[in-house]
């Protein structure tokens, strides 16, 4: 079976994590401030993060469990 990854922002190599639904986009090394995109954001310039997808989804994961044990 082969697994295609859907070409989002959370999976692509030049994006970071800042919060569990929102990060910025590292393409562009020449600015002052990356631009902030959401983790369902696309472009053209996608490029594969491999196993760093399921990295994220996992802290995303612990992320948001962590905040609703907090809330209790």
């Amino acid at each position: 079976m082969i697994y295609l990854q859907k070409r989002i922002c959370l999976s692509c190599r030049k994006f970071r994590l800042e919060d569990p639904y929102s990060g910025v986009c590292r393409l562009d090394k020449n600015v002052e401030q990356y631009p902030l995109k959401i983790t369902e954001d696309s472009c053209d310039k996608w490029v594969d993060g491999g196993h760093q997808y399921h990295i994220r989804c996992g802290w995303i994961k612990t992320t948001l469990e962590k905040a609703e044990q907090e809330k209790q």
